[in-house]
């Protein structure tokens, strides 16, 4: 049987990977007519459990209400039935492509994950292609704070030589050669990221025929819900109902859908001055195009020294440093959370709950 050729698709984060993930599993009789088998994750947007059996590694940055001992096991464990399944697939359908993706895995790997990864990877597969699409230092950075602070009272700070920390030892170790694209709407076919991930990469196929799922859960929310979500984190904030205590995702829901119905939801904008600092402080953009072509045409020289940027870089700690919050809107997303969980909380809305799932 002659292997398949696969494709493995590492993010980076907040660059549409949801949007590519969900549409291709939506559309599995279309990829499998084309010979593209696209495999299975259990529910998950992504391959993570896949990738944490490839590598023997879990996911970075883990929330902090996630036991990350218990998270390994149950990722290794998870990541190896369905490894096995999807081996089983390729030996079913003889496909021409297989596709993996899942933005976690731009990151810098020890070795011996490597090691891993290629060993289960060389034998099975011919033409093994690493790609990721790049956004620009100071929109990745408010993307980042924004997911990191759904999960965790901290947003953590990028690295200044993030692309080349996890890019380089992915082309001088990992499986297959790399390939990456700008992630911006005018070097997008179409402006979509989705549209172009299939005219690139699954041009057996018709980008017009895709089913295309929207990608609710990542939603941008505003700069009052950031700080309402941090100071929640940290204990700041008490939740309206014990109800939203016991899973921290019952509280985002909250905060998310209540930041929607709230006038004057806005998309936040970074202070400003702190667009400068974030590109001052890049060490790696040189790198980055001499290694791969890829340059950011809206980043110039920089504003300052990158020691001065790296110092108020260094000082970001809270939403009020990165970006304007109304204190008044602010307070009438407090009190629609509070609204909205009488609500929700109400005897007659859990009586309800209660009988959906019976």
């Amino acid at each position: 049987m002659q292997h398949p050729d696969l494709l493995i698709h590492i993010g980076h984060g907040k660059t549409g990977s949801t949007s590519i993930q969900r549409t291709l599993d939506a559309n599995r009789p279309l990829l499998a007519a084309a010979g593209v088998v696209f495999g299975d994750a259990d529910g998950h947007a992504n391959h993570q459990q896949i990738f944490a059996h490839l590598t023997g590694l879990t996911k970075e940055n883990l929330p902090g209400y996630v036991d990350p001992a218990e998270e390994l096991k149950k990722a290794r464990g998870d990541g190896a039935r369905l490894w096995a399944a999807l081996e089983a697939r390729i030996a079913q359908a003889q496909p021409r492509l297989v596709v993996l993706s899942c933005e976690n895995q731009f990151r810098t790997y020890p070795d011996a994950a490597f090691e891993r990864m290629n060993g289960l990877l060389r034998p099975r597969f011919g033409d093994i292609r690493v790609m990721a699409y790049l956004r620009g230092p100071a929109s990745y950075f408010l993307s980042a704070v924004q997911q990191d602070l759904k999960k965790r009272p901290e947003f953590v700070l990028p690295s200044a030589s993030r692309f080349r920390d996890a890019l380089e030892p992915w082309a001088e170790k990992g499986p297959g050669r790399i390939a990456l694209r700008r992630f911006a709407r005018d070097a997008l076919a179409e402006g979509d990221v989705v549209t172009d991930f299939i005219a690139q990469y699954l041009p057996m196929t018709d980008p017009a025929a895709y089913r295309r799922v929207a990608d609710d859960e990542n939603e941008t929310v505003s700069a009052e819900a950031m700080e309402v979500l941090q100071q929640y984190f940290r204990g700041q904030i008490k939740a309206p109902h014990r109800h939203y205590d016991r899973r921290p995702q019952r509280y985002k829901w909250l905060v998310r859908h209540a930041d929607a119905a709230v006038p004057g939801q806005a998309k936040p904008r970074l202070l400003p001055g702190l667009r400068e600092v974030i590109e001052a402080r890049c060490t790696d953009l040189d790198w980055l195009a001499d290694r791969f072509g890829l340059r950011f045409p809206e980043i110039g020289q920089p504003a300052m020294p990158r020691e001065e940027a790296e110092r108020a870089h260094a000082a970001l700690r809270d939403v009020a440093d990165i970006c304007t919050v109304d204190a008044g809107r602010k307070q009438a997303l407090l009190d629609e959370i509070a609204r909205i969980a009488r609500a929700e909380t109400a005897p007659l809305a859990r009586l309800r709950r209660v009988l959906r799932k019976s």
